[in-house]
């Protein structure tokens, strides 16, 4: 009984997901706001994924799509950086 109600909910989850997502109309892969430039002040919503190790808990963040373009380039130079510098210890001598 308790994993037919937790199939229950998580079923319903996903069609409220879907819905929102088919009354927004926004069938686009996040690769194509990339693509075509837009208004920097325009609200995009994305749907974030779930933390790792569950299936429950995905949400959806609005950020302007000057506020994504930050985040993505911040990303960005993070990974470019350890790329560059590799994972070093903030201790000196390793220790």
């Amino acid at each position: 009984m308790r994993k037919f109600a937790l199939l229950l909910v998580s079923t319903a989850g996903l069609m409220v997901q879907s819905g929102i997502a088919m009354a927004d109309g926004s069938q686009a892969s996040p690769d194509a706001a990339q693509v075509m430039p837009s208004d920097p002040d325009k609200l995009v919503c994305k749907s974030m994924a779930p933390p790792t190790g569950t299936r429950l808990g995905s949400r959806r963040e609005c950020k302007t799509q000057r506020e994504w373009d930050d985040i993505q380039r911040q990303a960005r130079q993070q990974t470019e950086h350890q790329q560059d510098n590799g994972f070093k210890s903030a201790v000196p001598n390793g220790g």
